[in-house]
């Protein structure tokens, strides 16, 4: 039984600037949605990590057809995967915190590691997003696209859908069918998808819900 946690150093960065607006354009590059490969509605584990550390203070478990994270606060990023190495993929996931302050950080990530590095896709109860990447020669989260605000997203414990495109080297973010922003990193070209929440100020439960992973073919210029 495996777990994962991240110690980073800053969860968010609360009014970080905005030097690319990406919410007045749609996305520069065409991505094909290919086959349907699972839906995980997580009425059994199936291959994601389920486990309880460190007394409580990080821990996955399946609840009510969902799966639900938990992680204590000021520890950084708390992390399952599905155990199943893709590449280039479409990831849809259904989110909603549960328990904790606002600001709490929560999202997917494509191309996990055993180690926790990848691309994280995450937004924040009190309405920021970003597209980070997590390496092995970094001690926190690289921000491809700076934390920020948009009025897209749900504040508090509403559900809010989050779609991540992984193809090639190109990375776009969805927020309830809106898109926010698109980045492009040649870091990593496949690995697990997986779930991750991180708590600021006091302990934060999150739920992830139909989870939904499709094969993605980058067309190149839209």
């Amino acid at each position: 039984m495996k777990m994962r946690v991240l110690l980073l150093a800053a969860l968010l960065a609360a009014c970080a600037p905005q030097p690319l607006s990406m919410q007045e354009r749609g996305p520069t590059r065409s991505v094909v949605t290919g086959a349907e490969h699972t839906l995980y509605d997580f009425f059994e584990a199936k291959t994601w990590d389920i486990f309880t550390v460190d007394d409580n203070q990080a821990r996955f478990v399946i609840e009510d057809g969902a799966l639900v994270g938990y992680v204590a606060a000021d520890r950084g990023y708390v992390l399952s995967t599905n155990n199943v190495i893709h590449d280039d993929v479409i990831v849809n996931a259904t989110v909603r915190q549960r328990e904790g302050l606002l600001g709490s950080a929560f999202g997917v990530v494509c191309r996990a590691d055993n180690r926790g590095n990848g691309y994280y896709f995450l937004i924040s109860s009190d309405g920021e997003f970003t597209i980070s990447v997590g390496t092995p020669v970094r001690n926190e989260l690289f921000q491809l696209v700076p934390w920020q605000h948009h009025s897209i997203i749900r504040q508090g414990f509403f559900e809010n859908e989050i779609r991540a495109v992984c193809a090639g080297n190109y990375l776009a973010m969805f927020i309830n069918d809106v898109f926010v922003a698109e980045a492009f990193d040649d870091e990593f070209s496949s690995g697990q998808l997986g779930a991750t929440l991180g708590a600021v100020g006091k302990p934060a439960a999150v739920r992830f819900d139909n989870i939904l992973l499709r094969s993605a073919i980058l067309r190149g210029p839209r």
